[in-house]
């Protein structure tokens, strides 16, 4: 596995699921790391279970990423902490439940939009800020999208919406930064086993549901793309002769499903 030893990295959203796995991963690669969520109960969890062994490598925080004060709290406790900030990986995300623009609530729309598109804003424009002032300048931000960024059919509006948007930030970001030694990076995953989907418990809109399953090859447990795959991934396109070369790419990692 590379190395980012030293590196101090930012994961939102990652006391459990996709985030923890990816915090995990550059935990094990020396990186100082530092977990935000909005879950206090799971943050206590990793708090207990990495206080032993990593005690001086990582910092959890409760962050909403939608609040720009707690954004800012958050890039100030990590560089108060570990020195700088070298990495953010934007991953807190939420599902929506399907919804067709016209079945779609105006209070989901903005929850869905909020925290999937706001959230890596308002993370990104604090991150660029600190990595611009730091000696050496740099840094790199990996946004994490989806299939539904570039397919239109995958998901319900708002986050099909969501996440192409988010490719748009990544492109635009990477545009500007890029000759300033600030990278930004997407990666498009398919489907996984990861806590987002805790949004389909309250339901969903089944016509919808029934017509997007119609229009691809069947979704199965062998085409779910590891978690673990994926923070070997972002830890790799961190890399200082990597990133660069990377810079502005939104990079498919989907088990080829939906099929190419």
């Amino acid at each position: 596995m590379a190395s980012a030893q030293g590196k101090t990295v930012i994961v939102t959203g990652a006391a459990g699921g996709l985030g923890k796995a990816i915090a995990t991963a550059f935990l094990a690669a020396g990186a100082n790391v530092v977990v935000c969520d909005v879950n206090p109960e799971r943050l206590a969890s990793v708090d207990a279970e990495w206080s032993q062994s990593h005690a001086d490598k990582f910092l959890t925080q409760q962050t909403d990423v939608t609040d720009e004060a707690a954004v800012q709290k958050l890039v100030d406790s990590a560089v108060s902490k570990f020195g700088r900030l070298d990495v953010l990986i934007n991953n807190a995300g939420i599902m929506d439940d399907f919804s067709p623009t016209g079945a779609c609530s105006k209070e989901k729309w903005d929850r869905v939009l909020d925290i999937n598109l706001n959230g890596p804003f308002l993370t990104t424009k604090a991150a660029i800020a600190q990595f611009e002032k730091q000696d050496p300048v740099g840094g790199v931000i990996i946004n994490i999208g989806s299939v539904a960024s570039i397919h239109g059919f995958k998901s319900g509006a708002a986050y099909t919406v969501s996440k192409a948007a988010l490719m748009a930030l990544t492109k635009n970001t990477a545009g500007f930064y890029g000759d300033k030694g600030i990278y930004c990076i997407g990666l498009m995953l398919g489907g996984m086993q990861t806590n987002i989907t805790d949004a389909f418990s309250q339901g969903m809109h089944m016509e919808m549901f029934a017509k997007i399953q119609a229009s691809q090859s069947p979704f199965a447990p062998e085409k779910q793309v590891p978690i673990e795959s994926v923070a070997k991934y972002c830890l790799f396109l961190t890399d200082k002769d990597i990133a660069p070369s990377a810079n502005g790419s939104c990079n498919l990692f989907n088990k080829n499903w939906p099929e190419a």
